[in-house]
């Protein structure tokens, strides 16, 4: 008989350990304004970011892992965890908290497998049947857009919040709302359930980063006010963080 993959919320079931990803910064490079990865996730972190995702494009393997290790050092010392965007290999041997992964990327259950119990694994997925079966693969959570228009996502049209209400009401894990989210319409993410928001302009291409992020988290914590408490993502104790 074929042994079933333990999912992360079996995991969590079995040791309790919750994380909120409430603001979810994803790392660039902006060399326009000399900046790179490692300077956005410093001054996420600073900033009061929940979460960081190295999200890193066209560099060697073995520069790539340095910068994951670097940030990871950052995100461990702030107590925080760090996600790995795709490299599975980058998150393995970075011991990093977890890995993010498309729709035409690695399984989340191969993901699972590979990286290990105490992990999360999160996947994107903007439509109702990619948040169904993401859930049913043992995905931790599920970031769901772009709901306004974005750089980062050239050619895809914004779902608009109405969808993630619609996703929200579909999962049973955490919803991360992303794409083109800042502090001016970030409470619109919230207001239609969003456990958390994803950004990556609005600090990255921010005059100043870490006063960036403090506003973003200031307008989280404004627009989680009154709202039902957001799920949390969750991982077994004794992993890496």
């Amino acid at each position: 008989m074929r042994q079933q993959l333990p999912t992360a919320k079996d995991t969590a079931r079995e040791k309790g350990n919750v994380l909120d990803f409430g603001l979810y910064v994803i790392t660039c490079s902006v060399p326009e304004l000399g900046r790179d990865h490692i300077d956005v996730a410093a001054a996420a972190v600073e900033g009061g970011a929940s979460a960081i995702q190295l999200r890193i494009k066209r560099r060697s393997m073995g520069e790539a892992l340095d910068i994951a290790r670097k940030i990871h050092k950052l995100t461990q010392a702030a107590g925080i965890p760090l996600i790995i965007n795709d490299h599975v290999g980058i998150a393995m041997a970075s011991r990093a908290e977890g890995l993010h992964v498309g729709p035409d990327d690695l399984s989340v259950p191969a993901a699972i497998r590979m990286l290990g119990p105490g992990k999360i694994v999160g996947k994107s997925a903007a439509r109702h049947e990619e948040v169904r079966r993401a859930e049913l693969e043992g995905a931790a959570y599920v970031g769901a857009g772009p709901v306004f228009s974005t750089a980062t996502k050239p050619g895809k049209s914004p779902v608009g919040p109405a969808r993630i209400s619609k996703i929200k009401a579909l999962s049973g894990i955490p919803v991360i709302a992303i794409g083109g989210i800042d502090a001016g319409n970030l409470d619109q993410c919230i207001a239609a359930g969003a456990d958390g928001v994803g950004v990556v302009a609005a600090v990255a291409m921010a005059e100043d980063m870490v006063a960036a992020t403090r506003k973003l988290r200031q307008a989280l914590d404004r627009a989680r006010q009154g709202q039902t408490a957001p799920k949390k993502i969750t991982t077994a104790a004794g992993g890496s963080r």
